[in-house]
């Protein structure tokens, strides 16, 4: 069974002039795997001045727009990798009772672990240059 997509943020805003004319819209989609892992992602989508809807008009292209915005940024592709990595997580121990704890303030912090000690470095070697009849050449000119 896959995940399962769910918009749940849909949230149009208005140019100031004009309640009715809608210039961006926050887009918030979930998505649910079988076992109840879950993941969210948002963001803003901007119309174009030149095509801003009414708000009628928006209500009836928001099915549209929500699917293309979340093609278009690659959310579904996005949850599913949150989801995954999820299940790669550590999960708390289900109907675990903690003993009850006292804490003993008179316990000592342990030592710190010795550094690890930095190799030296190599010893450079001075080679004295010898010519073909294995003679020392240094200081010949």
């Amino acid at each position: 069974m896959s995940n399962i997509y769910k918009c749940v943020r849909l949230e149009p805003r208005h140019k100031s002039d004009d309640p009715s004319c809608v210039c961006e819209v926050v887009i918030g989609l979930t998505a649910t795997d079988p076992d109840g892992n879950s993941s969210y992602i948002d963001g803003v989508y901007q119309y174009p001045m030149d095509s801003m809807p009414q708000l009628d008009e928006f209500k009836e292209q928001a099915n549209a727009l929500v699917s293309q915005f979340a093609a278009d940024n690659k959310w579904i592709a996005s949850l599913d990798s949150q989801i995954e990595a999820q299940k790669a997580q550590p999960k708390n121990v289900e109907d675990f009772e903690s003993p009850e704890i006292t804490v003993d303030t008179t316990v000592e912090p342990a030592p710190e672990p010795e550094p690890e000690p930095i190799p030296a470095p190599e010893p450079v070697v001075d080679v004295e240059e010898v010519d073909d009849d294995g003679e020392d050449t240094e200081g010949e000119g």
